[in-house]
């Protein structure tokens, strides 16, 4: 099947089961991007950003999300369809996610360089005894290269040193560009960023925001960036997707969608934003 897009939601309907039955959460969803594309998704907290970027790795457990319509194109191979095995080959190596609270994504008992290091080694892999196609040692020099050429374009000093320590002797501005790094330590095609840095300072959010943007550009990553933020999607997406309850309410270019909104909820978006008086 020949794909029109790098990945494509084609009418996506998600509900979840609870006692009374099925609650529609996600109602007829149409997304897509293309290589190297940065596309924003923005709307207020429950408004189905979430559960709609996180349904394309099936991040979401089912039960008790039911999809009950749609498809999930990645190279034109639906994403529902696909086996567990071959969820997993596409995590990480594919398609990547980078989440929002940097404090708790982090495996405390082993150091920066051996989480970077097995990801890059065994990432889609059943277990860490599986066959490595290139010899164990040419395969770890490669993973502390990568590394340490991520660490570096993520603006952290002495990436040597950094790979030796664990995460709690680092920031929450630090965890949050190592694990950028670790997201696309396998120069993924699609990379899913949602709200990376919430947690933190505003200035140090702007800061990673940047970083990662140059970052997905000079790698040619395509990049879905969830934001409650309409400043930070204008700044960051070439196009802008508004979702209110579970629904694209307005889509475009978002010089657009920010300049000229055609729906009152994005103009209701627009008038919270701070204002400088």
């Amino acid at each position: 099947m020949d794909a029109k897009h790098l990945l494509e939601i084609k009418n996506l309907h998600i509900g979840f089961k609870n006692d009374e039955g099925v609650t529609p959460t996600i109602k007829d969803v149409n997304i897509h991007i293309d290589e190297g594309e940065i596309v924003t998704i923005v709307g207020e907290s429950g408004s189905g950003k979430s559960v709609t970027v996180r349904s394309i790795l099936k991040l979401i457990p089912s039960p008790p999300a039911i999809y009950t319509q749609g498809e999930i194109l990645f190279k034109g191979q639906n994403i529902l369809d696909m086996q567990e095995n071959e969820i997993r080959a596409l995590r990480g190596s594919e398609i990547s996610m980078v989440f929002q609270d940097p404090m708790i994504a982090l495996n405390p008992v082993f150091t920066i360089g051996q989480q970077m290091e097995n990801i890059y080694l065994y990432q889609g892999a059943s277990s860490t005894h599986a066959r490595l196609s290139k010899k164990k040692s040419i395969l770890k020099q490669e993973a502390r290269d990568r590394s340490i050429y991520l660490l570096e374009k993520m603006s952290l000093p002495n990436p040597e040193n950094l790979l030796k320590m664990y995460p709690f002797e680092l920031s929450g501005g630090m965890k949050q560009r190592v694990i950028i790094a670790m997201a696309l330590i396998k120069t993924p095609k699609l990379l899913l960023a949602d709200e990376p840095g919430t947690s933190l300072d505003v200035t140090v959010q702007a800061s990673i925001n940047k970083e990662l943007k140059r970052l997905v550009e000079e790698e040619h990553i395509a990049m879905f960036f969830i934001t409650h933020n309409l400043g930070v999607a204008k700044q960051l997406g070439k196009r802008t997707y508004v979702m209110k309850l579970g629904e694209v309410v307005e889509e475009g270019l978002s010089e657009d969608v920010f300049l000229n909104p055609k729906t009152d909820y994005t103009k209701h978006l627009l008038d919270v934003l701070p204002k400088i008086i």
